[in-house]
């Protein structure tokens, strides 16, 4: 139903966004195509979102390091339960 159509939107939204936007903070830039680091690059300045702006400070690095290793890997199971 609904619940489910949500959710599945929810999992599957956030798998890219984890890949592409967060992980930046965790992964070296040189795996990221020029297009990707401009968007959050644009997305910092606009907004003033000072954790994802370098250098990154170790705990928050640690933490994307955790959401990529632990909660995406379950995103992908999530989607193919749901």
């Amino acid at each position: 139903g609904a619940t489910r159509t949500a959710f599945l939107c929810f999992f599957i939204s956030h798998i890219p966004i984890t890949i592409l936007i967060d992980a930046q903070a965790f992964l070296p830039h040189s795996l990221y195509p020029q297009a990707v680091l401009d968007f959050v690059k644009w997305y910092t300045g606009t907004f003033g979102d000072q954790l994802m702006t370098p250098p990154y400070d170790l705990w928050f690095s640690t933490m994307v390091g955790c959401e990529v290793f632990f909660q995406l890997p379950f995103f992908f199971v999530i989607v193919y339960a749901l």
